[in-house]
């Protein structure tokens, strides 16, 4: 009977699931997409993959916008994101999210179910791509990566939209999450590098751009759409061949593909079709990459602003150079270049792929914009500790020997470089000479103290230390001497002969080209090493007595446990200023030996050192031994000589300026808290006490600080905008947490319980003192403004009026 029943309760179990898997079925995909967005993330992507297999592509073609709206925070705010997302403190969710996005997860899936369907189209507005290109196709210049793809407006010859295939607007749509402007704000959240996004990314790179020789399933190439329905319009067809051949070159080259051989018409066809089955999402994602992440600025913008441009052009020139990238944009073009690295080197003696063929040529294509993209961000980049993200940027571009191998990562110091990399060394040659006059500019300009500054010098110093790289740039640089032959500068006629059209294509016709090694730079390198020199002493004298071995007063000691002096604030400072100095002296020595000058002698240290890290900045750091050797208009007249004196001064929020090294960290932290929620709650009724003009608003002004008015930098996506803001009359205990008020408070203290006073008694004649001050001094007040008659009234509101 039992048994009966199980089996029965078993049946109606199963009944009930089928039922409520058919009513499952019988709602739409959108509205089950819809309601699994109320839900966990984990229990959205369960739903996602299941739409994905249980339904067919007429009902699938509206999931994917709302799909990559909520995924990629289009339009509102999904209260998760791909930025902050990590494995560390979700590791469910980010496990779920990278399998959904993954290149064999569902959402890829999807798309590849939507390509069956050739009349299936998403349009992708034409605001999400740069400025700057929208410009060009305003103006009917159509870059490659465009045609076939714009839709027109029925009456106006402008473009509107791009019409892409489903595959196509993913991409798209997850490259421009990146880059949104909208998104920027939220950017001080993202965690960088840990985030389920750059994780996807890097899957995608490995996947789609394979260096294993595993290449990626093949897919049907989608039929190209059809402009000839109603509502779609072309521009001439002699702007579109114009325009694309002036714009970037293509990632296939036919003529490498076609056997040389008479009667080669059809193995020519099915070798094109066979390169461009395995290649087409290749070179889609690498087209994508190039408009929507490195075309903020044109090389042709670029060239405007420095050379000079007619009033219009100079508008949307000062328009694109507004552009500064985020940290994970410059982040993501980091983990792009190692991966191209990876992907060139992996390239086989022969070509029988369109994927050898990308491999041969993906340089070619990324060179000039990458180049426009990273000197603009070189010359727009704060003088800050980020830069270290665009140096290694940069350093991973020019070293290219690093990554040969994924399993076989190499290091950038104490290594010689293969003489096969010349060639690159020489078309990428204002990469290693520009770049680096450029950063040793902008060092001329920061605390080389600092620790985080003193290791990017470092790491500059160590790359261009490896052995052979200086003689493969000085090689190049003198085949561009017209005196000299390619023969006798040691490199070959055909690289020697493209040296000037590589940096004339890279830069405008009025550049002039400064020789790495030449005058000018070794002078800027010799202001930088007595720079350089003058840090090294002030650093020595500060770490002096802890290398000496000395000891410490009883004093000292009794100092740091009564936390005078933080020991642990002390001892982390010192190690951070023996960094300083080890980093300085190994990039010193470095770069003397590089540009063969000698190391100056170190002067005298400074009299009085700067706090924190400890030495003056180089602008009051006088060259000495220099005035005689150069003229008055010589690099040390210039803005940037370090002859030249700034003041600066701490212009934002006074009540969280950073903490002295005469106060205690977290008195100043728990007194800050404290008076923050006494302000933000009793604020109206402080400004109405403190505006007061009888006696009671004179006591208050003794208690609360005067109103203030600062800066606060807003750094969005663009240029930093200064804001004025105000603060009204408010309570601040800060000085309660200096050393000085803490030790005599314990002093006081350690008295009284000497003489056997109790405490009780000593805090009450300490408040009762305070009163009696604050009580004189708003007395004195009062009579200095009564012209020496004493009125304390209360009530009387108005007896200050005149």
């Amino acid at each position: 009977m039992l048994a009966r029943e199980l089996s029965l309760g078993s049946r109606l179990l199963f009944v009930s699931g089928s039922s409520n898997m058919k009513m499952s079925l019988q709602l739409p995909a959108i509205v089950r997409l819809e309601n699994a967005a109320k839900t966990t993330v984990y229990h959205w992507c369960e739903e996602v993959g299941r739409i994905v297999e249980e339904y067919g592509v007429k009902e699938l073609q509206s999931v994917l916008p709302l799909l990559t709206d909520t995924l990629f925070e289009l339009h509102a705010q999904s209260g998760w994101s791909l930025r902050t997302l990590t494995k560390a403190n979700n590791p469910r969710d980010f496990d779920m999210v990278a399998h959904l996005l993954s290149p064999r997860g569902p959402v890829v899936h999807l798309c590849y179910k939507l390509l069956g369907d050739s009349t299936i189209k998403y349009e992708f507005p034409l605001s999400y791509i740069p400025a700057a290109i929208r410009h060009l196709l305003e103006e009917g210049v159509v870059p490659s990566f465009y045609v076939g793809k714009l839709q027109y407006h029925p009456h106006v010859r402008v473009p509107s939209s791009l019409v892409l295939n489903a595959f196509e607007y993913y991409i798209m749509n997850f490259l421009y999450y990146l880059v949104n402007p909208n998104l920027q704000k939220y950017a001080t959240n993202s965690c960088g590098s840990d985030s389920v996004y750059f994780t996807i990314l890097e899957d995608y790179l490995q996947y789609f751009l394979p260096c294993n020789g595993c290449d990626p399933e093949m897919i049907p190439v989608p039929s190209q759409m059809s402009y000839g329905s109603t509502g779609y319009a072309t521009p001439p067809k002699s702007r579109y061949e114009t325009s694309t051949r002036q714009m970037t070159p293509s990632l296939l080259k036919k003529s490498s593909l076609t056997p040389s051989s008479s009667g080669a018409g059809t193995s020519s066809l099915a070798a094109e079709r066979t390169s461009h089955h395995d290649a087409w999402r290749t070179m889609m994602i690498l087209q994508a990459i190039n408009e929507l992440w490195l075309s903020h600025v044109t090389s042709k913008e670029n060239s405007n602003l420095q050379a000079g441009s007619p009033p219009r052009t100079q508008i949307n020139v000062l328009q694109a150079v507004v552009f500064l990238p985020s940290l994970d944009h410059l982040r993501a073009v980091r983990v792009l270049v190692k991966h191209l690295h990876y992907f060139a080197n992996s390239v086989g003696p022969n070509i029988i792929s369109g994927m050898d063929e990308l491999k041969r040529t993906v340089w070619t294509y990324f060179q000039k914009k990458l180049y426009v993209f990273l000197r603009h961000t070189l010359e727009h980049w704060p003088l800050d500790a980020s830069f270290r993200l665009f140096l290694e940027t940069w350093l991973s571009y020019i070293q290219p020997w690093r990554y040969v191998s994924s399993t076989q990562k190499g290091n950038d110091g104490d290594k010689v470089v293969d003489w096969k990399w010349q060639n690159f060394v020489a078309e990428n040659l204002l990469f290693y000479t520009l770049f680096l006059q450029k950063i040793i500019l902008r060092f001329l300009r920061v605390e080389l103290s600092s620790p985080k500054n003193s290791l990017m010098l470092y790491r500059i110093s160590k790359v261009y230390s490896q052995r052979n790289l200086k003689e493969m740039i000085s090689i190049v640089e003198r085949s561009l001497s017209d005196s000299l032959s390619p023969f006798k500068s040691g490199i070959s006629p055909h690289i020697a002969v493209n040296v000037r059209q590589y940096i004339n294509d890279l830069e405008n016709p009025s550049f002039n080209y400064v020789p790495l090694f030449g005058q000018e730079t070794t002078l800027q390198i010799r202001t930088i090493l007595a720079c350089s020199a003058r840090v090294k002493s002030n650093l020595r004298k500060s770490i002096q007595p802890e290398k000496l071995g000395k000891k410490r007063s009883i004093l000292s000691w009794l100092s740091d446990w009564f936390m005078l002096s933080g020991s642990s604030d002390s001892d982390e400072n010192g190690e951070d200023l023996k960094k300083a100095l080890n980093h300085l002296e190994q990039s010193s020595s470095q770069l003397a030996a590089l540009f063969e000058v000698e190391i100056p002698s170190e002067p005298e240290p400074d009299s009085v050192l700067q706090t924190t890290y400890g030495s003056p900045s180089i602008f009051r750091t006088p060259v000495r031994g220099w005035q005689n050797s150069t003229s008055e208009g010589s690099l040390l007249a210039s803005p940037l000589s370090p002859q030249k004196r700034y003041d600066l001064t701490y212009r934002g929020n006074p009540d969280t300026q950073p903490i002295r090294s005469y106060e205690i960290a977290f008195l100043v932290r728990t007194f800050h808290q404290i008076c923050s929620n006494i302000n933000d709650k009793f604020g109206p009724e402080l400004e109405q006490s403190y505006e007061r003009h009888d006696f009671l608003g004179r006591v208050v002004r003794q208690l609360l600080t005067p109103p203030a008015t600062y800066q606060e930098v807003i750094k969005k996506y663009g240029t930093p905008k200064v804001i004025q803001k105000r603060l009204g009359p408010r309570l601040c205990l800060r000085k309660l947490a200096s050393q000085q008020v803490v030790g005599y408070t314990l002093g006081i203290l350690v008295l009284s319980y000497t003489f056997g006073f109790a405490p009780e008694i000593l805090c009450l004649l300490v408040v009762s003192c305070a009163c009696a001050v604050i009580f004189v001094r708003a007395s004195y007040e009062t009579w200095r403004e009564s012209g020496g008659r004493i009125c304390i009234d209360v009530a009387d509101t108005d007896a200050d009026h005149y």
